[in-house]
């Protein structure tokens, strides 16, 4: 279960009263693998937003977000999960902000991403790149950068109805819902793909789940809502 970022704030009352710690616990308990570092995370600043990553389960990760002051990486480039026989690795990449901030630098993606994905590569069967680029952007590097087996990004123009692959590559690329002002979380994305015998993405289905009144409440994640004020 992954995200591509800008989740932890800007999307909700719940959010951003909570400057994130509520989002944190709701992944925690749904069960997150991993997230990238959005633009939004890094509005928080580092102080806080290290905090909120302490109390995560799951890595957030941004291969290409440095620490101004000294051009650190502020957060792990990439996770490796085992997922059965599959070491899957997921590498985050952060979208450059409208505004540059002062305590982060946003390095370019396309660059990031070829540097990266040939390390992560040599230690994983499936290569995974989550970015909050938009969805135009992260093709580009999809189309440039080889070894990428699934590309999930942010920020579509409109609501994507199937996987895409692409052909210079062979990679398989899709969409999140865009995040906005107390909608979001409205869909989840719900990709099958069988993994062949040389570790590649065959048969590829991707389609939007609604979130309805067909679904069932959580009681635990009711319990949690109700924990706050």
């Amino acid at each position: 279960m992954l995200d591509t970022g800008d989740a932890l704030v800007g999307g909700g009352i719940l959010g951003d009263l909570t400057q994130g710690e509520a989002i944190v616990a709701g992944m925690n308990l749904m069960g997150y693998d991993a997230m990238a570092l959005g633009p939004m995370e890094l509005s928080m600043g580092p102080d806080l937003l290290r905090k909120r990553m302490q109390e995560a389960s799951f890595p957030m990760l941004s291969a290409n977000a440095v620490l101004r002051e000294t051009g650190e990486l502020f957060a792990e480039p990439y996770a490796i999960l085992d997922l059965g026989d599959l070491r899957v690795g997921v590498i985050g990449l952060t979208r450059p902000p409208a505004e540059p901030g002062d305590s982060f630098e946003v390095l370019d993606p396309l660059e990031t991403a070829s540097g990266s994905v040939s390390e992560v590569a040599a230690q994983a069967d499936v290569v995974v790149v989550l970015t909050n680029e938009p969805y135009s952007s992260a093709l580009g590097i999809g189309e440039a950068v080889a070894g990428i087996d699934l590309l999930i990004a942010g920020r579509p123009q409109q609501l994507p109805t199937q996987a895409r692959r692409i052909p210079a590559t062979g990679t398989i690329a899709l969409t999140t819902e865009p995040p906005a002002q107390r909608h979001t979380g409205r869909r989840v994305g719900r990709l099958a793909v069988t993994v062949d015998r040389d570790r590649s993405l065959i048969g590829e289905s991707w389609q939007p789940v609604a979130l309805d009144r067909t679904i069932p409440d959580s009681p635990s994640m009711t319990a949690l809502l109700k924990s706050y004020p």
